[in-house]
């Protein structure tokens, strides 16, 4: 009888260390991916918009002098000349990336400061 109490004792003690363990993990894992638990959204997509290179380069650079007087830098990375970040001009300076940008590469110019130009041609 009493090697069996000795033996269930044993096993309630490597059971309430196991539920321990389990419980650990699983609250280290919940900080490790994001605290709460909660998925993280995925961020919706920038609209496009369907623009000739002319409408497009005018829009742009409205956009553009819209974004440096409100702001006081560019739209880029870093807020010197360089490649537009779409994210600080749509939707509230524009209604969406034109869909030519992939090919045309729209930047902020250093020479004139502030112009619009293309990296590639369309």
């Amino acid at each position: 009888m009493l090697g069996t109490t000795k033996g269930r004792r044993q096993t309630i003690k490597k059971a309430s260390i196991a539920v321990v363990l389990l419980l650990g993990i699983m609250l280290v894992s919940s900080f490790a991916c994001g605290g709460d638990g909660a998925p993280t959204p995925t961020p919706t997509p920038l609209p496009t918009v369907t623009m000739t290179c002319v409408p497009a380069r005018d829009a742009i650079q409205q956009a553009l002098n819209d974004y440096n007087d409100e702001h006081g830098d560019w739209p880029t990375a870093d807020g010197q000349p360089g490649d537009i970040e779409w994210s600080k001009l749509v939707p509230d300076f524009m209604a969406g990336i034109p869909s030519n940008d992939s090919k045309c590469e729209w930047q902020v110019n250093s020479d004139p400061e502030g112009v619009v130009c293309l990296r590639n041609t369309c």
